[in-house]
């Protein structure tokens, strides 16, 4: 069974998000129960800012983990962009790793270009938040990162962390873990939106001498 939801269809037939979510999961044959709420918590998505009254049938001050965001957002962007798109993004991402230079980053343990899954399933992410873009503008961006550090890699950055990274900030412990602001990021989106404003700005300047 795939479901996928639009936060606008629920605001159109008067729902909020989560009883769209409850009545989707009863639907479903997996109906949300208490016991979710410790899978959850067991597998580290979620934890408890506070201790968990038994007395009440949920619990309350429930926060997502880093891990969960991350996982929520792999679910959404493979149900989104699907199967049919997988031999187009694992070409996609090996025409981008090759940009990448071969082994790992120098004082690190990374790869510079991962595997071809890692890159796949950031670039599915990718276009879940900021949209499609063609292959072409997007393997000419990846190029003109590169390019910009002239073959001093010191600091450029992983291929998965320039498409897309979580970036945490002002940490705290909370509940027995380390809390903070997830920033999402992407190097890639901002060498995309630099080559689109490149060629309005050619077309305009052409126009102009004609």
């Amino acid at each position: 069974m795939k479901i996928i939801i639009d936060t606008d269809a629920c605001k159109k037939n008067g729902l909020d998000t989560d009883v769209a979510l409850y009545l989707l999961s009863s639907l479903s044959g997996s109906l949300i129960t208490v016991e979710t709420f410790e899978k959850a918590r067991q597998s580290g998505y979620i934890f408890f800012k506070e201790p968990y009254d038994k007395n009440k049938p949920f619990p309350s001050s429930i926060s997502l983990s880093n891990t969960g965001e991350f996982v929520a957002e792999g679910i959404m962007a493979d149900s989104k962009i699907g199967k049919s798109q997988d031999e187009r993004l694992r070409n996609l991402a090996n025409k981008l790793r090759e940009l990448f230079p071969a082994g790992k980053k120098p004082g690190y343990a990374y790869l510079w270009r991962d595997s071809e899954s890692c890159i796949v399933d950031r670039l599915k992410k990718f276009f879940l938040k900021y949209g499609d873009y063609p292959d072409e503008a997007i393997i000419k961006a990846t190029k003109k990162y590169v390019d910009s550090f002239n073959g001093n890699y010191t600091y450029m950055q992983l291929l998965k962390y320039f498409i897309w990274k979580n970036k945490v900030t002002g940490e705290e412990m909370v509940g027995g873990r380390l809390v903070g602001e997830v920033e999402k990021q992407s190097q890639l989106a901002a060498y995309l939106e630099d080559t689109e404003e490149e060629v309005t700005a050619k077309h305009d300047w052409e126009v102009e001498l004609v």
